[in-house]
């Protein structure tokens, strides 16, 4: 009977061993996430103005831009003109950046873009720069229907003149600008462009929380899914996906995956690019076909 008391006793201090050191650290990581995951997400830069004046860019090939959000919150940007192509020539990207930083920390790789040949423009999502709000995929997706609409309508560019980029994040908010959901009815579009390039981008967030993190039901407990590989198909424009061979944080295969769901999607994959890596080589030689 002492034995067994003893033994029980002994089954007592394991698992109570097992609840202090394991399943409740497990439990506070996991409710840790599920609390934080959106500032996980995104991740800004905040600046208390980027305008062009103040700091000192060239105003002759840079302007402001800004929108203002039917919820009350402002988008701004800017507009970069190119200075190697003729009127008659022109094209226009739409530049949706990724989920860190803001513009300013990308001003020369949008100058290299410009330099292709094609205007350039770009706005802070909500919370980054100095663009007002917080982000969720419900507000950027809306977002990015007021920019094409912006572009199509108040700068007069013709669908056909303008191609949509989008790198890692902004992959999934160009993807989404064929999706249904938005802050009202109103936003539902379906554009036209030229071309849709995406660069390091998923095929959905719950996948790549799955990959990154294989030990943990995260990919249960995301609030803004991006699910692209559920949106691709309704793209009719000819589609390119950039993806590195190297990418330390979304695997190759889900650039694969999202090529396979629409047909007519191409896949490039760059040996020896990382996540970060904007391929402007390649972006180069897409945007002169």
């Amino acid at each position: 009977m002492h034995n067994a008391r003893r033994k029980r006793s002994w089954r007592r201090k394991i698992l109570r061993g097992v609840a202090v050191y394991a399943v409740l650290p497990y439990l506070s990581v996991t409710a840790i996430f599920t609390l934080t995951q959106r500032r996980l997400m995104y991740r800004p830069s905040v600046a208390d103005s980027l305008c062009v004046t103040a700091l000192n860019l060239d105003s002759e090939r840079t302007s402001d831009v800004q929108i203002k959000t039917p919820d009350g919150d402002v988008l701004n940007g800017w507009l970069l003109k190119s200075a190697n192509a003729d009127e008659a020539t022109k094209r226009l990207l739409i530049y949706f950046p990724g989920n860190s930083m803001n513009r300013l920390e990308r001003v020369s790789d949008l100058r290299e873009v410009a330099s292709f040949g094609y205007d350039v423009l770009i706005f802070d999502y909500r919370g980054f720069g100095d663009s007002t709000g917080s982000p969720t995929e419900t507000r950027l997706s809306a977002d990015a229907k007021l920019i094409w609409r912006y572009a199509t309508g108040e700068l007069g560019w013709r669908e056909a003149e303008v191609v949509v980029f989008g790198e890692s994040l902004g992959g999934a908010v160009a993807v989404s600008l064929w999706s249904d959901n938005g802050l009202s009815n109103d936003h539902a579009i379906s554009p036209h462009p030229k071309a849709v390039i995406l660069s390091s981008t998923f095929a959905s967030m719950p996948r790549t929380v799955q990959w990154n993190y294989p030990w943990f039901p995260f990919q249960y407990l995301v609030f803004d899914r991006w699910s692209s590989i559920d949106r691709i198909s309704e793209v009719a424009s000819p589609i390119t996906i950039l993806h590195g061979a190297d990418d330390e944080m979304v695997p190759v295969a889900e650039a694969r995956a999202l090529a396979a769901a629409n047909q007519n999607a191409e896949f490039v994959e760059l040996p020896g690019a990382g996540h970060n890596d904007v391929p402007l080589r390649q972006l180069q030689s897409l945007l002169q076909q």
